[in-house]
């Protein structure tokens, strides 16, 4: 009972002093996404992160064996689903990325590489409050064979090829306009004439 009345006052504890960073970060520099988190705010995410994940969850080993195939089926579930804000080799370096807040982690580095399979399982499932990390599938549970998939790429990504990182670029999730551009090279190489009642739009941000 005691450690657990020690456990309580050291989560309120962290809250107040989150709270009073947080409270001083906006009160110098607005609460601006355009921002890069300091090393505390750093820390603090990755507090929360763990904290977010329940220990039954952590404790979930990968069902599945890092054979080929799951990683291969992990890459093209990667590469449609979360290359968009994680970057297609993990790093975070997108334009979706650079603008959320707190930044995307470089999935590639000790701090994803250390969370066990079940931590990493629970958070692509459930994802992340107050994060830009959603929560995939209306059912998550403990058997989805796709999310299973993905933890193993993630183990893969700090030995992923130039090679893989071509075959995402080919799978990653494209605008009209840029599968209408596709379409008029194929054609052109293709040796057929473009069609004058066909316009191209053009968007632009």
């Amino acid at each position: 009972m005691q450690f657990k009345k020690r456990h309580f006052g050291g989560m309120i504890a962290f809250v107040v002093v989150v709270g009073l960073i947080a409270a001083t970060v906006v009160i110098h520099h607005g609460f601006s996404a355009r921002m890069q988190p300091s090393a505390m705010e750093a820390i603090i995410a990755r507090t929360m992160r763990a904290l977010a994940v329940p220990a039954k969850a952590k404790s979930m080993t990968n069902p599945l064996p890092p054979s080929n195939e799951n990683i291969q089926a992990g890459l093209a579930h990667f590469a449609d689903h979360c290359a968009t804000c994680h970057a297609n080799n993990g790093s975070g370096d997108t334009d979706f990325g650079k603008g959320l807040y707190p930044k995307p982690p470089d999935m590639r580095t000790g701090h994803t590489q250390a969370m066990s399979d079940g931590a990493i399982y629970y958070t692509i499932q459930n994802g992340i409050r107050l994060t830009g990390m959603p929560a995939f599938g209306e059912d998550p549970r403990d058997d989805d064979e796709g999310t299973w998939q993905l933890v193993h790429f993630i183990r893969h990504l700090p030995k992923l090829s130039a090679e893989e990182e071509v075959q995402m670029k080919k799978l990653n999730p494209r605008s009209p306009n840029e599968m209408g551009e596709e379409q008029s090279e194929e054609d052109f190489l293709n040796g057929k004439k473009p069609d004058p009642n066909q316009k191209t739009q053009i968007h632009k941000h």
